[in-house]
């Protein structure tokens, strides 16, 4: 069994949740984003390099390691500016040391991790414009993507895309955190959502002098 995750996007709460609603796991696979948004980045990384997962690079944590948020809405902007100044020095070190994407052989099939495509880590694949050719780009059997929030699971019957929708910030109209659980013996894949404690994101947001608008969506998952 292999646990993915992504777009945890400093919600520390949220990740809590998800890793106590998780079955055993061999392996821990995130898809980046990790920081961003909210107000727990280190908490988030130090739970992440305690259990090993692996973890590649989404948008928002390379515009926290480059400084360059120029492309990204105020809100977003807001919360790229207070990360960096917020981020301890081990956790700039662990953003620095990851990688834009991940190939692994897992029980004997190729899985592919990006943060947005194989072609592009900015592009946002919506669940309705998924297509088989995107398999194709790593020769993947499994390929594993984040950036959209939004989670989702197409079975070719021998080749799966999934992305597991957001730990941090849910954009599909359910509030509950998300991730997705597979086992590659049995050929099988599941979206789990799990609730968790949003009054307390908020008030560590509003504590920080973070856009309230951060905190009012998560009641929503938009």
């Amino acid at each position: 069994m292999i646990g993915v995750i992504s777009d945890i996007h400093g919600n520390f709460p949220a990740l809590v949740a998800v890793l106590e609603d998780m079955p055993p796991v061999e392996v821990i696979l995130c898809a980046g984003d990790v920081v961003g948004y909210y107000p727990y980045p280190n908490e988030v990384i130090d739970k992440l390099k305690s259990l090993d997962v692996q973890c590649i690079l989404g948008n928002h944590d390379r515009a926290v390691l480059g400084g360059d948020y120029s492309n990204f809405n105020k809100y977003a902007a807001s919360a790229v500016r207070w990360t960096i100044d917020a981020l301890s020095e081990d956790s700039l070190n662990y953003l620095k040391n990851l990688n834009n994407f991940m190939r692994w052989k897992i029980d004997g099939k190729k899985v592919a991790v990006h943060h947005g495509a194989p072609f592009d880590e900015d592009f946002y694949v919506m669940p309705e414009n998924v297509d088989e050719s995107l398999l194709n780009y790593d020769g993947a059997d499994v390929l594993i993507l984040g950036h959209t929030h939004v989670p989702f699971v197409v079975d070719y019957g021998d080749k799966v895309i999934l992305n597991p929708g957001a730990v941090g910030q849910p954009r599909d109209g359910n509030p509950k955190a998300s991730y997705a659980v597979m086992n590659l013996d049995k050929w099988e894949f599941e979206i789990r959502r799990v609730d968790y404690p949003i009054d307390e994101v908020e008030k560590k947001i509003l504590e920080e002098g973070l856009p309230v608008f951060l905190a009012e969506r998560l009641y929503y998952g938009y």
